[in-house]
């Protein structure tokens, strides 16, 4: 499936988890009544009883209607209190787990390793370098990605990961959590959450009350009550029944996604060792979790399921075993053992460039995979084709398939960016002051007046230190061209996001003044802002549900996109209708650019984003039929492209030249057949 089918499939998983909850809800709730009309038959005297009716009829309704809104008064304050903490998303997960927020600009050498991995596969798939946390009491390997969008997302990994795994190994590992934060299942496993803490809170009551019943843990003279305890027990018992359906529940909705991601993670990687090495420690340390939200995040972790009795009703993960055969083969599962073996004491350890000798034995898929790497690292895409480049040539098609799913290819884009990066621009992007620098430096005008009453404004609001940075790093980006102003800021947002509320309006103000210094707002700007208020905008955040069915309800937004594609690209008039037809509409007109500021294109994008998954691949098709009508497109135009999807939430990847790479694989193919 592409990446809007998958979209659209975890909306289905949504309905599934929604009806799973009500019937869990009636079952509580129908144990709760039982619960207490045995209470009370047991309270009753005897004269109060009847031998002409039975007893649970005896029971008065104002029980049953009083028990039954306090069960479901219970789990919706359960509910609605998970689901307010984790409203910030991603980084609101993490910090319930106690991890830390690992800095950007962290010394330690397995903390760079995998900040490295996370960007290089964030730019590659064309998102916001999710935020990385780190669980440092966890010394199991497990990993695990949250948020409500793939551009607010937040990746946490385990300690034992980090120092128990190799490069390669991780990034399978990473692989296999993007392919979470990329196929909406991120969103849907954060939901379980809110869910799932409702149904189990009847539990926590019932263990509260046995406490009570006892007289209490503190050792004092207070005396307990066997009634309270008996009552507790049974609050306590009903609370398994929320158990039980929460598993249920997560393991419906999660268990075949595992091994969609698994497969994405070698798409992305194109080495299956990476990810079937690293599932193996898993199985062999088994990846437990000690942290006292391990059952409840027990879907969003990597794994822990070996395959043992009822796994089928209650795992979240298939069994280990399975998803290692589905990535390596069985021939590759048992090399993978017999290399165990011959190592000893650390058998787990998977050997480092196992992928050529599992290619030399011959096991189907690997040898292939192998030359696809291969090919990522002889492709000649000049990702900064610096400034006077002006654009590629490919097809929509093409560019559609990219969308939600990057290929090695776009990993060596992503791979050659970081390393042509200057350092000065790498050791900013760490602190939050150089981030800000970094940003505005993207704002910077390239000489003339407009540039000094920019400088003149950042020092005003950010203090001189900030404004001089900001303009030695103008200069250092400049050789870099215009493809290196979205992976900058993809880079510069996460360390942003450290700033309170206020700073960042304080930021988002500056800019606004910066752009329009010279009294002209160009496409270049209009994107860098709008995807900083995608980020920092308070009133811009949370994952709204699906409003709009069809294209048909949001024409006036569509032509308002269309409108702004044809005049950033100087594109004849006329092909806004053959856009609007393309799509069925009727009754719009070409918006005239006046109309076309920052509020109206905003408002546009929102509602857009808001359109049903299976919506939304005609629109992108109709805007890129717009800026390339012949199968070429300007990275201006490719930057718009990619911030109108990414407010769509359809991260699109680096639009690579497609003649190029055909080219390079022609060749390679041509050489590996000699």
């Amino acid at each position: 499936m592409d990446f809007f089918a998958q979209q659209q499939q975890a909306r289905r998983r949504t309905t599934l988890m929604v009806l799973l909850f009500v019937l869990a809800v009636a079952a509580i709730v129908l144990a709760v009544d039982l619960v207490a009309a045995a209470a009370w038959l047991a309270l009753a005297e005897d004269t109060m009883l009847s031998t002409r009716r039975s007893l649970l009829r005896q029971v008065p309704a104002p029980l049953y209607w009083g028990g039954a809104l306090l069960a479901l008064g219970v789990i919706a304050g359960g509910t609605l209190y998970r689901i307010i903490e984790l409203s910030k998303g991603g980084v609101a997960v993490a910090r319930m787990v106690g991890a830390r927020w690992l800095k950007r600009n962290s010394q330690d050498p397995l903390e760079r390793r995998l900040l490295n991995i996370v960007e290089e596969m964030a730019i590659a798939s064309g998102i916001t370098v999710p935020a990385v946390f780190v669980m440092d009491e966890e010394r199991g390997i497990n990993a695990f990605a949250a948020g409500y969008s793939p551009n607010e997302a937040a990746v946490t990994v385990t300690r034992g990961a980090l120092e128990n795994l190799s490069r390669d190994e991780l990034q399978g590992v990473i692989g296999h959590e993007f392919s979470h934060i990329l196929n909406g299942d991120m969103r849907l496993n954060v939901r379980l959450l809110g869910v799932i803490a409702g149904i189990v809170l009847i539990g926590s009551v019932g263990r509260f009350l046995m406490d009570l019943g006892r007289g209490g843990s503190g050792g004092g003279s207070r005396r307990g009550d066997v009634r309270i305890l008996l009552v507790g027990l049974a609050l306590w018992l009903i609370g398994w029944i929320g158990v039980f359906f929460g598993r249920v529940i997560k393991a419906a909705v999660s268990r075949e996604r595992e091994y969609l991601a698994d497969a994405a993670s070698v798409q992305f990687t194109r080495n299956p060792e990476g990810i079937g090495g690293a599932l193996y420690r898993i199985g062999q340390t088994s990846g437990m979790i000690s942290n006292r939200y391990a059952e409840e995040l027990s879907h969003m972790y990597f794994s822990a399921s070996v395959g043992k009795a009822f796994s089928s009703l209650f795992d979240t993960h298939p069994p280990i075993e399975d998803r290692i055969k589905r990535v390596l083969g069985d021939r590759g599962l048992l090399f993978i053992r017999s290399q165990a073996k011959k190592t000893g004491a650390d058998a787990d350890r998977v050997p480092e460039g196992a992928a050529t000798a599992l290619a030399a034995a011959g096991i189907a898929g690997l040898a292939a995979a192998g030359v696809a790497a291969q090919a990522a690292g002889v492709m000649g895409v000049e990702w900064g084709r610096r400034a006077g480049d002006g654009g590629v040539r490919t097809s929509s098609d093409a560019v559609m398939a990219s969308v939600g799913s990057p290929t090695t290819l776009h990993m060596d884009y992503a791979r050659r960016m970081l390393h042509e990066l200057p350092e000065s621009v790498r050791q900013a992007i760490g602190s939050v002051d150089g981030a800000q620098a970094v940003l505005l430096a993207l704002l910077v005008a390239a000489g003339g007046d407009a540039r000094d009453t920019q400088a003149a404004m950042i020092k005003g609001v950010a203090g001189e230190s900030i404004a001089a940075r900001t303009l030695a790093l103008a200069q250092a980006l400049k050789p870099l061209g215009e493809r290196a102003r979205l992976p900058v800021l993809e880079l510069a947002i996460p360390t942003l996001k450290e700033l309170s509320q206020p700073g960042r309006d304080r930021l988002l103000g500056l800019m606004k003044d910066l752009i329009e210094a010279d009294r002209r707002v160009s496409v270049a700007e209009f994107v860098l802002i709008t995807i900083c208020r995608r980020h920092f905008a308070g009133d811009m955040r949370g994952a709204p549900p699906v409003k709009h069915k069809s294209v048909q309800s949001v024409s006036n937004q569509i032509a308002i996109v269309v409108s702004l594609l044809i005049h950033a690209g100087r594109s004849p008039p006329d092909i806004f209708a053959g856009a609007m037809t393309r799509l069925g509409l009727t009754g719009q007109t070409l918006r005239p650019p006046a109309e076309l500021d920052f509020k109206e294109v905003e408002a546009a994008l929102y509602e857009l984003k808001l359109l049903a998954p299976l919506a939304k691949p005609a629109v992108i098709k109709a805007c890129l039929a717009v800026v390339m009508p012949e199968g070429a497109i300007s990275i201006v135009q490719a930057e718009l492209m990619r911030a109108i999807c990414a407010a769509l939430d359809a991260p699109l990847p680096p639009i690579l030249d497609t003649l190029d790479t055909l080219d390079t694989l022609d060749t390679l193919a041509e050489e590996t057949t000699r």
